[in-house]
């Protein structure tokens, strides 16, 4: 019996179309599990490289960085953590697997802003009580108004005592004068005791101190030119700073300046007459000098008489006693007919000296008794600040808040007095010197500059303040003195007054206490009446005010307008300081935020090779590559 096998040839290649579907089908799901397969070994070697973050740099300061040598060093640790996938990859035939680094992020990388976003994770985290009552840029502008005012009144303060400088030649040359008129006087009475020896002597001395008058004019002179051309500069120099005044202060500023004009145009006017003295004092003299050839005259025939005892001789020595007495009373006598110096040099004196001595010697007056400045030092050489970086974006205000609460957690200032490789750290940061002395002293400076300009602004908005300071610049001047003169003064005393209120606020931040920032009556400390004393003692009375904030806060206002990326990079400073006394060769510069990596392996096919003409239905090798990408950052 014939048999057709037809029908089972039709169905075995059926059959063998669909294994060839279903195992293409089967390949394709298996290459596809192989890729994932591979992407979930990458992510966990990835993972697993960043969890061996350096333990210090989080313990000590809640920072996360992966300490790195090498490209080749990261890639092996890598390959490491992927090859107990490798090895039981089972039907995905992963193997020879290869990790490219594309790029690395470094914690100092952009400016450090980085670190700075590892700052604001974890801050972010918790919850902090802001220094600042109101908004923290309504509070900088009242901060600089008053570096602003300092600025201005400084500058315009060291031109009161310039003023004050002509004043005191004017007085120089009154005194001349003054000195003058009792030469004559002296004169007069020896031209009625008849004493030609003594009269003879008198004009010697009136020529001696006639001859100082050309000097005390030219010294004159030279400070006037001086005072006129310092006020032309310093009202160039603070424009910028007056511009930026709130309109009070400006209104007040501008109105007291132009006082410093109206002082050197009426100066212009008794420049006229004071250079007219020097003209005046030779003529006076050349009447000093007939007036001594007179007495030469009179001396001879009163010599003769007695030599000559036949012929009289007295009509001719009573014609030369009359010469004399003649050339006596008519002598010129110089006057000043305006306004001039001050009456109470001594306090005035004080002033400028109070005004050095906080000025130049505030850093010993601020340190509390019982602390010594430390003397610590370093070499920046190989510190981050060294290789700054750029691509910095700036952060928000709720950002910029949290960055400086962290850096006043974690890092130390002078008040907390603590052993470490920079034991002020905070100053540090602020101010990037080489020694704690300098950063310290820096930041007293600065401190100095906000207080003196704040609590300048204090005194000129309280009358009662304005009125003391009035009547001790009236004391000062005198009454006969120009009147401009006493309104310069007062800008002196202010000043002076703000200064030493200012040095006691930052003893008082040093020793740990806490100054309100804008000041009432209550919280003011210095009295007007007593603030010479500071001179004899050379010591600041104490301020326990419990109102305000502490140095802390003050320090945090001053970050608050510091240059970001110098003051990240100087956190990295102080975090390479402290780790490296335990680590010598901890940098941050090896400190890696994030990866991008691309991994690519080899693979074996499966199912496409299972059928006996696989060779001749694809042209597909026996094993291919695949590369999936990882990335992960802290």
């Amino acid at each position: 019996m014939r048999k057709s096998g037809s029908v089972t040839v039709f169905i075995c290649l059926i059959f063998v179309c669909i294994s060839a579907l279903i195992c293409g089908l089967l390949e394709s799901a298996r290459t596809s599990g192989a890729r994932f397969y591979l992407q979930v070994a990458g992510d966990s070697a990835i993972d697993s490289l960043f969890s061996r973050y350096h333990r210090k740099l989080w313990e000590n300061y809640r920072i996360f960085g992966l300490e790195s040598y090498s490209d080749e060093n990261i890639k092996d640790m890598m390959l490491l953590y992927m090859d107990p996938y490798i090895k039981n990859s089972g039907m995905y035939r992963i193997q020879n697997p290869h990790v490219n680094l594309n790029k690395k992020i470094y914690l100092n990388d952009n400016g450090g802003m980085y670190l700075e976003q590892e700052i604001i994770d974890y801050m972010g985290l918790g919850t902090f009580e802001s220094i600042f009552d109101s908004s923290p840029d309504k509070l900088w502008k009242d901060i600089e108004d008053a570096k602003s005012m300092e600025k201005v009144t400084s500058d315009y303060g060291l031109s009161s005592r310039e003023a004050i400088e002509v004043e005191k030649v004017l007085k120089r040359l009154s005194e001349n004068i003054s000195e003058q008129e009792k030469i004559r006087s002296e004169m007069r009475s020896s031209l009625g005791a008849r004493n030609l020896t003594e009269i003879k002597k008198l004009c010697k001395n009136l020529k001696k101190v006639l001859k100082k008058v050309p000097d005390l004019i030219k010294k004159y002179e030279k400070k006037a030119d001086k005072l006129s051309r310092k006020i032309g500069e310093i009202k160039d120099k603070n424009a910028e700073s007056i511009s930026k005044l709130s309109e009070n202060n400006k209104a007040y500023i501008e109105g007291e300046t132009e006082k410093f004009k109206d002082y050197a145009d009426k100066d212009g006017e008794r420049r006229l007459e004071v250079v007219a003295l020097g003209g005046l004092s030779e003529s006076m003299i050349r009447e000093i000098e007939h007036l001594e050839a007179d007495i030469e005259i009179l001396q001879e025939r009163i010599s003769e008489a007695s030599d000559d005892e036949e012929d009289d001789h007295s009509s001719e020595i009573s014609e030369g006693w009359d010469n004399v007495s003649d050339d006596i009373n008519s002598l010129t006598e110089m006057r000043m007919n305006f306004r001039h110096g001050i009456s109470d040099e001594v306090k005035e004196d004080k002033l400028k000296q109070l005004k050095d001595l906080i000025s130049d010697g505030i850093f010993s007056l601020v340190i509390p008794e019982n602390r010594e400045v430390s003397n610590k030092s370093i070499n920046r050489l190989a510190l981050p600040s060294n290789t700054v970086t750029g691509g910095y974006t700036g952060r928000n205000l709720a950002e910029r808040l949290l960055i400086n609460e962290y850096i006043g957690t974690y890092f130390a200032d002078f008040t907390d007095d603590i052993s470490t490789p920079l034991s002020y750290e905070l100053e540090y940061i602020l101010n990037g010197k080489d020694s704690d002395r300098e950063n310290l002293e820096n930041t007293v400076a600065s401190l100095l500059a906000i207080r003196e300009g704040l609590n300048y602004m204090h005194i000129i908005s309280d009358a009662d303040k304005m009125q003391r300071a009035e009547e001790l610049a009236e004391v000062i001047s005198g009454v006969i003195c120009l009147p401009e003169i006493t309104v310069l003064i007062k800008f002196l005393i202010i000043g002076v007054w703000a200064l030493v209120e200012s040095a006691i606020d930052i003893k008082c931040l040093l020793s740990g206490g806490k100054v309100p920032i804008i000041k009432t009556k209550d919280d003011w400390k210095a009295d007007l009446d007593t603030i010479f004393e500071v001179l004899e003692n050379r010591a600041l009375g104490n301020n326990d005010s419990e109102r305000g904030i502490n140095y802390e806060g003050y320090l945090k206002m001053l970050l608050y307008i510091e240059d970001p990326v110098k003051r990240n990079f100087r956190m990295m400073d102080i975090m390479q300081l402290d780790i490296g006394v335990s680590q010598n060769d901890f940098l941050m510069q090896d400190m890696i935020y994030g990866i991008d990596a691309n991994i690519s392996c080899g693979a074996r096919r499966v199912f496409s090779e299972i059928s006996y003409f696989s060779k001749e239905f694809a042209g597909l090798t026996s094993s291919y590559e695949m590369q999936v990408k990882v990335e992960k950052i802290y």
